[in-house]
């Protein structure tokens, strides 16, 4: 029975779809090579995207060679699959603005998240300037030298003709008053 359904090129398409379903896979590289051209120009018309149109259409032919047991026998194969490569097209258009439109959102929100971390960041920069003025000024200095100036430790030995272990204390005495006034500002 299967025999009758023999193709040759110069036969019509309408017994494709019997083909399908009788899993004959000459009968999808006859769809394929019958229609991929024109389902392209469908496709591409409505994504005005060549990559993706080809995507699209060959993504119908492998949705129609998986669900061949499934799909209908249409009365016009043509207009079937044009209607199914139209529909990919528009969800194919639909999940790319959605994809865009999220991209768009997250932009925003990292955008306005970096603009509140430099005003929060700003604001601790000023909070800590304050906390540095009760601190006593010749620790101060050695606090600024080490934190703003960025020297190190021995660099402020050689300057300044300290010990490491004076650096030290000053350093620590420093952070404990700065740690404790920011403490008192951000508790309440």
């Amino acid at each position: 029975m299967v025999n009758q359904f023999k193709l040759s090129r110069k036969s019509s398409y309408n017994h494709l779809p019997e083909l399908l379903q009788c899993n004959r896979e000459n009968a999808i590289k006859d769809l394929y090579q019958a229609y991929y051209k024109h389902l392209l120009r469908e496709a591409n018309y409505i994504v005005r995207d060549k990559d993706l149109a080809e995507d699209v259409v060959q993504n119908v032919f492998i949705t129609i060679w998986n669900k061949r047991m499934d799909l209908p026998v249409p009365v016009n194969l043509k207009a079937y699959l044009i209607v199914c490569v139209r529909r990919r097209a528009i969800d194919e258009l639909k999940k790319a603005n959605k994809l865009e439109k999220n991209k768009q959102l997250y932009d925003n929100d990292r955008s306005e998240a970096i603009t509140q971390r430099r005003m929060e960041d700003k604001e601790i920069y000023v909070q800590i300037l304050k906390a540095m003025k009760a601190v006593p000024p010749h620790q101060r200095k050695i606090f600024e030298m080490r934190f703003i100036h960025e020297l190190s430790t021995r660099e402020i030995m050689e300057t300044k003709g300290l010990s490491n272990q004076t650096i030290k204390n000053h350093m620590s005495s420093s952070i404990k008053i700065i740690r404790n006034r920011l403490k008192a500002h951000y508790i309440q």
